[in-house]
């Protein structure tokens, strides 16, 4: 299955887009160059451990294509986002956005893993993570916005990062050394309730069980950069401080788990048929 973008008119190229570009210099600081070098580091990295641990020539001509098609997607799905958030703000200048290193690398992290999927590479998820140094659980805020930008992922790449999402939310992001802790000690020691991050609609209705990105959520609003960084330009209204309490990653996080508990509560009883 190739998991290179397809539908556009244009052939698609590894690179920034005529669009794109025009995107970043709207900005008061051009983040192209730095863009540029850390994709080319992180894809460096992922290289790297084919050519070190690996000894298969076939594996590590894979490597190379997975990159190639990573960036193709790395690319595609920032403009999906800049544009998106250009929109939402109402503002041409997202610098602060684009500056936060973290969301551009699990960007980067994320688009390697569509292309893995399809790739008979010898490794399963969350090894990547593992090989870019980056936390379960900080990757799998990105996933979420990734379906939101980019309808022209392939169904088993949707049915893949599915996959990854439940693997974090159920074991994964709990880790004694997950950033997860952290949030949750800053939210006075605890997990946000299912009645603080599901609307009274969402805890009535049995039936809200896949991953599917939601039009609207009016109790957790998933914004690029909010989740991950309270530091970006005040323009972009992206500080902790000021963000509604149930738009933090740690509620979106709790309301996710939520609906897998009650996914996983409801196939366990249809599957006893007590009920």
């Amino acid at each position: 299955m190739a998991t290179v973008p397809q539908g556009n008119q244009e052939k698609p190229r590894f690179g920034p887009s005529d669009r794109l570009l025009a995107m970043f210099r709207a900005c008061c600081r051009d983040p192209i160059e730095g863009i540029k070098a850390r994709l080319k580091c992180m894809l460096h990295m992922f290289l790297l451990h084919h050519w070190d641990n690996v000894g298969n020539e076939k594996t590590k001509e894979l490597a190379v294509k997975c990159c190639g098609e990573a960036g193709i997607w790395y690319y595609r799905i920032l403009e999906n986002l800049v544009s998106q958030e250009r929109k939402r703000l109402g503002i041409s200048d997202i610098s602060g956005i684009l500056e936060v290193d973290l969301i551009q690398r699990c960007l980067v992290a994320c688009c390697l893993e569509i292309t893995i999927c399809s790739k008979p590479l010898p490794y399963d998820f969350p090894l990547l993570l593992q090989i870019l140094k980056l936390a379960p659980y900080h990757f799998w805020r990105v996933i979420e916005l990734v379906l939101r930008a980019e309808a022209g992922l392939p169904n088993a790449v949707i049915t893949h990062l599915a996959q990854v999402d439940e693997k974090v939310l159920e074991s994964l992001a709990w880790t004694s050394d997950s950033p997860l802790w952290e949030e949750i000690r800053a939210n006075e020691g605890h997990l946000p309730t299912c009645q603080q991050v599901m609307s009274p609609a969402q805890l009535e209705d049995p039936k809200r069980t896949d991953l599917q990105p939601e039009q609207n959520l009016p109790e957790v609003n998933v914004r690029l950069g909010a989740d991950f960084s309270a530091s970006t330009d005040q323009q972009c209204s992206l500080s902790a401080v000021n963000r509604p309490q149930r738009s933090s990653g740690l509620h979106l996080f709790a309301r996710k788990v939520y609906t897998l508990m009650g996914r996983r509560l409801r196939e366990a009883v249809l599957h006893t048929g007590y009920f």
